[in-house]
């Protein structure tokens, strides 16, 4: 699924902040976690020997004054226990009734001096120096403890405001880069605007160019620009050479069918070339409407389509339409009916006839191999018309609004390598437009199309 770059544009400016926030945050967690937890050691690191020195010259009186004076209250405690593991003195936290580290943690110290270790376990850690000190010939042990809470709510309340700040401050920047996407945008917006708005016989407009003609925005309105000039150019050229190449080939077409004319009334001719000169008759006169077709988009481009309207029968004309292309959907598997009720219009037989095989040739070529087309006449109390399905791979929707532009080819399967011109569907509506009717498209994508060709009723 394809999102608009607005999006995509605010969901990167997220995800970047984000990622940041959590990056910082987890650096100043990590960074206040070890900060603090420097700061504890030291303080034991420092309180440890004091405590010990004077214990060691002066008792128990003085183990308690220093421990006062050292130790911060309600979190610290000091013990002194001798080789036994007797508790001695203790002082502060109720922690320092009972033994505070291990065995082997105060041989260590009696053997190695001091360490530095982490008691408590994990819910209520402590930090402890642990030393020996020789008193009245005695060796024991003092241990300086205190509690790392401190840490643990500092750290707490930072992950708190990091993950109340995070979110807001997320909200904040996705708002931001949705109206600096925005704002960003416009212009290009604009210019898809009336870029949509130019079709083919508006070849002639151009974009609006932005103030700001030197940045990447007014480039592309340039170059689009310059995109317009090129294919209006290519146009021209085309629809002359259409002109051209249609008169030119006019005159030699008549005159090749007034030829085989002349010839297949003769008496003289064997059944068998009787049937080769009238098959060659006949693509001669298919020739000629693709000619006429040609020379119907000439006209409509100098504004001079003519018509000799007549009384139709829509019935019969569907099956004039398409008698000739039976062999060519019988070369794919096809089967081509014709159905529904006889009504009629007022018409150009010609025209009508043009319009109609180029619908039942279109729905030819992209049918199914062994599929079914399918040409419906049809009456309403307003129009009458003719639709003509196929069972083919459909057409997308997005394409449907173009299908009827001149030179427009659905990517895929409805392209070129089928040999369209991109300009039948085009002559329909041309021809449509010039009796006051209209054509429209029905399609699903993977189950076929359907196309109509409507006339007034009178």
């Amino acid at each position: 699924m394809s999102f608009p770059i607005r999006v995509r544009l605010t969901a990167w400016y997220a995800v970047l902040l984000a990622v940041i926030v959590t990056v910082l945050g987890a650096f100043l967690v990590l960074r206040l976690r070890s900060d603090l937890q420097a700061a504890i050691d030291r303080d034991v690191r420092n309180a440890a020997p004091m405590v010990a020195l004077g214990y060691a010259a002066e008792g128990s009186e003085e183990f308690i004054e220093i421990a006062e004076k050292v130790l911060p209250r309600g979190g610290s405690a000091a013990q002194i226990v001798d080789s036994t593991g007797r508790v001695l003195l203790t002082y502060g936290n109720r922690i320092a009734d009972s033994q505070m580290v291990p065995e082997d943690v105060r041989a260590g110290a009696l053997r190695h001096g001091p360490r530095l270790v982490t008691i408590g376990g994990d819910d209520h850690p402590y930090r402890a120096m642990v030393l020996g000190v020789q008193r009245l010939g005695n060796k024991q042990v003092v241990v300086v403890a205190e509690s790392e809470d401190t840490v643990q709510r500092s750290v707490h309340r930072v992950l708190v405001l990091l993950l109340l700040a995070g979110p807001a401050a997320l909200a904040m920047t996705a708002l931001g880069g949705w109206w600096l996407a925005r704002k960003a945008l416009v212009p290009v917006q604009r210019m898809t605007s009336q870029a949509q708005d130019i079709g083919i016989d508006r070849l002639d407009e151009r974009i609006a160019v932005p103030p700001h003609a030197n940045d990447e925005i007014g480039q592309l309105a340039v170059t689009l620009n310059a995109m317009l000039d090129r294919l209006e150019r290519g146009v021209d050229e085309k629809h002359r050479l259409i002109a051209d190449a249609s008169h030119e080939l006019r005159t030699p077409l008549a005159v090749m069918r007034a030829e085989l004319d002349v010839t297949l009334r003769g008496d003289d001719l064997s059944p068998d070339a009787r049937e080769v000169l009238s098959s060659a008759r006949e693509e001669i006169g298919r020739m000629s409407r693709t000619v006429d077709n040609l020379l119907t988009l000439a006209e409509v481009d100098e504004g001079r389509l003519g018509l000799l309207p007549a009384r139709v029968e829509m019935r019969e004309a569907i099956e004039a339409a398409a008698r000739p292309l039976r062999p060519l959907a019988h070369a794919k598997h096809l089967r081509l009916e014709v159905d529904g009720q006889s009504s009629a219009a007022q018409a150009d037989p010609q025209r009508l006839h043009q319009a109609i095989t180029n619908f039942i040739e279109n729905a030819i070529k992209y049918a199914r191999p062994g599929g079914h087309v399918q040409a419906t006449a049809w009456s309403t109390s307003r129009e009458v018309g003719v639709t003509v399905s196929d069972d083919g791979p459909g057409i997308p929707a997005d394409a449907c609004a173009h299908i009827f532009d001149r030179f427009y080819r659905v990517d895929g399967s409805r392209g070129r390598d089928n040999g369209g011109s991109g300009l039948g569907l085009a002559i329909c509506r041309e021809i449509a437009g010039a009796h006051g009717g209209r054509v429209w498209v029905e399609s699903v994508e993977g189950s076929g199309s359907a196309f109509t060709l409507a006339l007034p009723r009178t």
